[in-house]
């Protein structure tokens, strides 16, 4: 039973997907899956041929033009068409010079030229693109051309070439985990074996493959291979002869077939259904299904499957002794096994012929086609043979030259060891004299290298002494700065607990002082610290925002907002860093608003490449408006907090450039402030 093209081209789509050995040379945003029916296969097609449209050269392209092919040279059955995309794949893998492209074109023309029964070609293809793979290391490439490879070595009828290969390809599997793909290679060994006449060892290869099948999510791909192993496992009963087993296997495949649509499968179990009925003497019967099977086999241009139909229907015409249909039916198969090749199907053809002819009494022929049967016989097996005897002289030359490498090895050995102890004796008698040279001259370079050392070591140790003193420095004004910042801050807060004493606001003022109490110990707690986790920096701001609310009497609203991705207990920043320009929106933005107006506050904080961007907004008055007021007002003194906190900015930032704080007015259409801005940059500790 001969593999169905259409498993092929699935296994190549297969191959081409997303998986461990699926990596290389893809059209990355396409499932490169070609169906496995005609309808799909179609559909299939269409889309490809939309991303043709949008593709720019390159291997991408390529890539898209060898699936139209595999399309349409498999599942389609269409070989002009396959051509002019394989003409298409090498073209544009001539343009680009692209190696990978090259080996797709490669890879193409051996399909068509195994569709086309043209087997020679298709090996000389296949050589090429599987040289290409082998020289970049690419598995999923390699293994395509080696199961097309195995594919024709078994049409050729070299079986044992076949099964090398397709246990190489297994081994590949194996190794990559790819279960789907493992059972598809236990079933092509299945076939293999069948070939070699081991039924009981290809039953179990099939049972193999129909396990791991079973074990897989149901798929149409799953379904597909499942029909074909339990068709393939039917063949070989019929082999063995065990017809009623084999036609019920058979004749189950065939729903199943018809169910999906699948002509191709429905083909093969037509023709095996009439087999094993020509095997029961049923043969009215069985050129009833054979029959059925070439109207289908006649639909598309693949030879190495009509080939055997032909066979099968010359030899059921020759069993019901209709002499001329059998005549006919043999020889145009034997002209086309001729065309492709197909040494196995000649062989067979030349027999029916042979008996054919006996069975009229017209023994010149019939003792022609029995010589050109034995020479074909002879041919199919002594092509095997020489294969075999190569191989063996191959073994022989090379165990023979790894004798004479091992006795010329062994006797260099000996003469190396003589010319050594020559060699030493020699060398004693200059080595006194070269040692005392030696040793003078690595004294003076010894005491050279140890000043040179020391000179270097000094030099080290006073870049180290400087490293150490710049950077107690900036740790000494980075400490300084924030000892004048608490105090800045606490000033503020007292005074505002002052004021509301002396407004008379006892309850408020009792409150104020609670919370902050409160922020006192958030502040002391992070006053040892040159930088906080960010949560306990919001947390000290939220404990200030909400001092300042009760202040103004519940007029300030404020939002803190922090990106998700931000992990807040291990993301660190200068302590207290926000607070001073909060402080600024409110007291010299919000603080001048109207009475009868809400004041709001948004901090928004996220992070990108190891900078925190923290954004401060405010409905105040604006700057100008506040510039223009303090000129009237007592709060006409210069911001500490402010300055202070860029003096931290920057030593924070390690004496790298760039913009640390932006402020933006917010203006409407007409030029009216609507509030104030302020962008920070914080580099993440």
């Amino acid at each position: 039973m001969k593999i169905p093209a259409w498993l092929f081209i699935a296994l190549l789509a297969l191959l081409l997907g997303a998986s461990p050995l699926r990596a290389q040379s893809k059209v990355d945003h396409l499932k490169p899956a070609v169906a496995q029916l005609p309808s799909q296969a179609q559909s299939e097609v269409d889309s490809l041929k939309g991303l043709l449209k949008t593709t720019s050269r390159g291997i991408r392209k390529i890539n898209l033009y060898e699936h139209l092919c595999l399309a349409h040279a498999g599942t389609l059955g269409q070989m002009d068409l396959a051509r002019q995309y394989a003409d298409s794949v090498k073209w544009l893998a001539d343009q680009s010079r692209n190696p990978s492209g090259l080996a797709s074109s490669s890879y193409c023309r051996a399909v068509i030229a195994r569709y086309d029964g043209k087997y020679s070609e298709a090996l000389g293809h296949l050589r090429q693109q599987i040289n290409h793979c082998e020289a970049a290391g690419d598995s999923s490439q390699l293994v395509k051309g080696l199961f097309q490879m195995a594919v024709v070595h078994k049409e050729l009828g070299n079986y044992q070439q076949s099964l090398a290969t397709h246990y190489r390809i297994i081994r590949i599997y194996e190794k990559n985990r790819l279960p789907y793909d493992l059972g598809i290679t236990f079933m092509g060994v299945g076939n293999l074996l069948v070939h070699l006449q081991k039924y009981e060892n290809a039953i179990q290869m099939y049972h193999r493959a129909l396990a791991i099948f079973e074990g897989l999510p149901v798929s149409l791909e799953v379904r597909m291979s499942r029909l074909r192993t339990s068709m393939n496992l039917g063949n070989a009963y019929l082999k063995m002869k065990q017809f009623e087993r084999a036609k019920s296997i058979y004749e189950q495949a065939l729903l199943v077939s018809d169910s999906l649509g699948s002509k191709r499968t429905a083909a093969t179990c037509l023709m095996s259904i009439g087999e094993i009925l020509n095997g029961l003497g049923q043969h009215d019967s069985a050129l009833v299904y054979h029959l059925r099977a070439l109207a289908i086999r006649e639909q598309n241009s693949q030879k190495d499957k009509l080939v055997i139909n032909l066979l099968r229907i010359g030899e059921t015409y020759l069993a019901l002794e209709d002499h001329l249909a059998a005549t006919r039916y043999l020889l145009e198969a034997l002209a086309l096994a001729k065309k492709c090749g197909a040494k196995p199907c000649a062989r067979d053809a030349y027999e029916k012929l042979a008996t054919l002819y006996a069975t009229q009494r017209n023994f010149p022929k019939a003792y022609e086609y029995h010589r050109l049967f034995s020479v074909m016989k002879d041919s199919v097996l002594n092509e095997e043979t020489a294969r075999q005897l190569g191989e063996l002289q191959t073994r022989y030359e090379t165990g023979e030259k790894d004798k004479r490498i091992a006795l010329l090895a062994k006797e260099k050995e000996v003469q190396q060891k003589e010319a050594q102890r020559q060699a030493t004796l020699k060398k004693a008698l200059t080595g006194g004299l070269g040692l005392v040279s030696m040793l003078a001259g690595l004294l003076v370079y010894t005491f050279r290298q140890r000043l040179r050392n020391q000179r270097i070591v000094a030099a080290k140790n006073d870049e180290i002494r400087e490293a150490n003193f710049k950077r107690q420095v900036s740790d000494l004004e980075t400490r300084a700065l924030r000892a004048q910042m608490n105090p800045h801050f606490l000033f503020n807060c007292l005074n505002s607990i002052n004021r509301m004493i002396l407004e008379g606001d006892a309850e408020n003022a009792s409150r104020y002082l609670t919370k902050f109490s409160k922020l006192i110990r958030l502040i002391l707690e992070n006053s040892e610290s040159a930088a906080v986790s960010l949560q306990n920096e919001l947390a000290m701001l939220e404990s200030y925002l909400q001092l300042e609310d009760l202040r103004f009497k519940g007029r300030i609203g404020y939002r803190i907002t922090v990106d998700e991705s931000i992990d807040q207990e291990n993301t660190y920043l200068p302590s207290m860093v926000l607070q001073p320009f909060v402080e600024n929106a409110i007291w010299h933005g919000l603080m001048h608003k109207e009475k009868a107006e809400p004041g709001c506050i948004r901090i928004s904080i996220r992070e990108t490449e190891d900078v925190l961007k923290c954004v401060i907004e405010d409905n105040g008055v604006g700057r100008e408006q506040a510039t223009a007021l303090k000129k009237t007002a007592a709060l006409n003194s210069k911001s500490m907090g402010l300055q202070i906190t860029e003096e931290r900015l920057k030593l924070f930032n390690q004496g790298k450039t760039g913009s640390l704080i932006r402020i933006t007015d917010l203006k409407d259409s007409l030029n009216r402030a609507l509030g104030t801005r302020v962008d920070i940059h914080v580099p993440l500790a």
